[in-house]
């Protein structure tokens, strides 16, 4: 099975930015088939790392789609025909940042609208939560927004992002990673039982840098990373796609 290291620029780039991004990535990033490398700019750039990404193998995504329940105009909206135009293979649901900023939002519409294209649905608990020993609970919670919009044609990968770890520099020791992927995979084949254990990819979010990513990868039950702050370092981003794993 590939493991897959995803890059989410947030709201962050440029024109120049993404220019030179792709300079580097075209000259620095080795080939594998047994990496699959996915990066998610901002969505007014996604056209253009679009056309710049060529022939790099470089898969594109979202990070964020907008729910139009009405079918009416929606000012800012980002929709499913929107991503499918602009050659987008990718779409990041449940990220904790949009959880936080959206009210009353149904993942699991939005998992349904997006049945189309390859999804990453993000999991993860709070501080609170993880003092409390809550972790599963939360976790699971959250995993049946996506399995009540599940059907087996879906393209689909969990990544588990502890909030609390996410930018601050912390991250679970591997141990722990291992633990909490191990209950994702067993708890949606569990609900899930066409969904099956070994098909069921879960990857990694939350502090990621290249000092830890080789540690994290190779730890069980873990299929991929997604990087934030480090992926906007080109040289890092490289250096950690090109790790011998």
């Amino acid at each position: 099975m590939k493991k897959i290291i995803a890059a989410n620029w947030k709201n962050n780039g440029s024109k120049d930015f993404i220019k030179k991004y792709f300079s580097y990535l075209d000259k620095n990033l080795e080939k594998s088939p047994h990496k699959e490398i996915i990066i998610f700019p901002p969505d007014i750039y996604c056209s253009l790392a679009a056309e710049l990404r060529k022939d790099n193998p470089v898969y594109l995504g979202c990070q964020n789609i907008n729910i139009n329940i009405n079918n009416s105009t929606l000012t800012g909206g980002t929709t499913f025909e929107m991503l499918e135009d602009n050659s987008l293979e990718y779409i990041l649901i449940g990220h904790s940042e949009n959880r936080a900023n959206e009210e009353k939002v149904s993942l699991s519409l939005k998992t349904k609208l997006c049945e189309k294209m390859k999804i990453i649905f993000c999991v993860g608990e709070n501080k609170s939560d993880r003092d409390k020993n809550l972790i599963s609970s939360k976790i699971y919670s959250q995993l049946d927004d996506l399995i009540k919009a599940y059907n087996d044609s879906m393209d689909l990968i969990i990544a588990y992002e502890p909030i609390w770890a996410i930018g601050t520099g912390l991250t679970p020791s591997s141990k722990d990673i291992s633990n909490t992927h191990e209950i994702i995979k067993k708890y949606l084949n569990q609900k899930l039982p066409s969904y099956k254990e070994k098909d069921i990819m879960v990857m990694y979010g939350g502090s990621v840098s290249f000092d830890n990513a080789k540690e994290i990868l190779t730890s069980q039950f873990v299929d991929g990373i997604l990087i934030g702050g480090a992926s906007l370092n080109v040289e890092e981003f490289t250096r950690i796609c090109n790790l011998q794993i």
